[in-house]
């Protein structure tokens, strides 16, 4: 392998002199076609993976889900890369721009990666949807499934420091392609009923326990300050947009997601807030319920 013949020759090239700093290794991610992950970054194909002491390199270029691909980083650099095995970040290129798509959340070990020793990711990944996601997909260490992937460009990173966490930081990518149909956003398996009555769509989740209730309200809105915008990929992952965008048929206006014993703050939310999903605004907000009518 190309980059395991380069970290023999690199510990013997750096035998002799010194490691090289942050500021010698890959681009600033200002100027980079690539995620904005670290102070500089090394993004695979935009470099070319054998001429710099380390990277972050991907099995395939492009995979049609079902598929497996692997994501090796290879530290050649002379000396230790301070690191989390579990912060990597999967990315999707939507018109232009990088969206993150998972995970939300994940351990946080400072890992070190030696010179001359190397970490892999095995992600699997899937089109069909995640059958009951939850608010949160937490990271794994070494071989996961990401399901909702619809075709397109994506992009594995890693990032990491040399020195004192305070030094720069240097991000890691490999850009790669899913080759599946246009990822379509439906309902989970967690639900109970739903109808409508005029402009309003009522969302009943199969909820658990007999505490309280609350609703999750979302609905269209003609403006908004700052929205966030939302891709099917990162909506796939959060069970409140599972259980409410999908049934904004012509005419409806507000749908209304009623589930037993959410948590608190209800669904998460503790003040509304607006996105921007498949060109259209809508404004999210929840309500505790204190009776079972509505």
């Amino acid at each position: 392998m190309q980059r395991r013949a380069l970290l023999s020759l690199s510990a013997l090239a750096l035998g002799g002199c010194l490691a090289p700093s942050a500021d010698e290794i890959g681009v600033p991610t200002t100027t980079s076609d690539c995620p904005p992950v670290g102070d500089r970054i090394v993004c695979v194909p935009e470099t070319d993976p054998d001429s710099v002491p380390i990277a972050l390199t991907a099995d395939s270029q492009s995979v049609s889900p079902p598929a497996t691909v692997t994501f090796t980083l290879e530290n050649g650099a002379g000396r230790e890369l301070s690191t989390n095995f579990y912060a990597w970040t999967l990315w999707k290129r939507v018109d232009g721009d990088w969206y993150r798509v998972v995970p939300d959340i994940w351990p946080e070990p400072l890992t070190p990666l030696e010179h001359g020793e190397a970490h892999e990711w095995a992600l699997t990944a899937e089109h069909d949807l995640p059958p009951n996601p939850g608010r949160y997909y937490d990271a794994w260490l070494e071989a996961g499934t990401v399901s909702g992937l619809g075709g397109g460009e994506y992009a594995f990173t890693a990032d990491g420091w040399f020195g004192e966490s305070t030094d720069p930081q240097l991000g890691f990518a490999a850009r790669f392609s899913v080759d599946a149909p246009e990822l379509t956003l439906e309902p989970t398996e967690k639900l109970s009923d739903a109808s409508r009555d005029g402009a309003v769509v009522t969302v009943r989740g199969v909820g658990e326990g007999d505490d309280g209730r609350a609703e999750l309200i979302v609905r269209r809105v003609e403006s908004a300050a700052d929205p966030a915008r939302v891709i099917p990929e990162q909506a796939a992952h959060d069970y409140r947009l599972r259980n409410t965008l999908p049934f904004f048929e012509d005419g409806v206006e507000r749908v209304r997601y009623v589930e037993r014993s959410p948590g608190y703050p209800a669904f998460g939310i503790d003040e509304p807030y607006t996105i921007r999903y498949a060109g259209e605004l809508y404004e999210l907000r929840a309500e505790e319920l204190e009776s079972e009518t509505g």
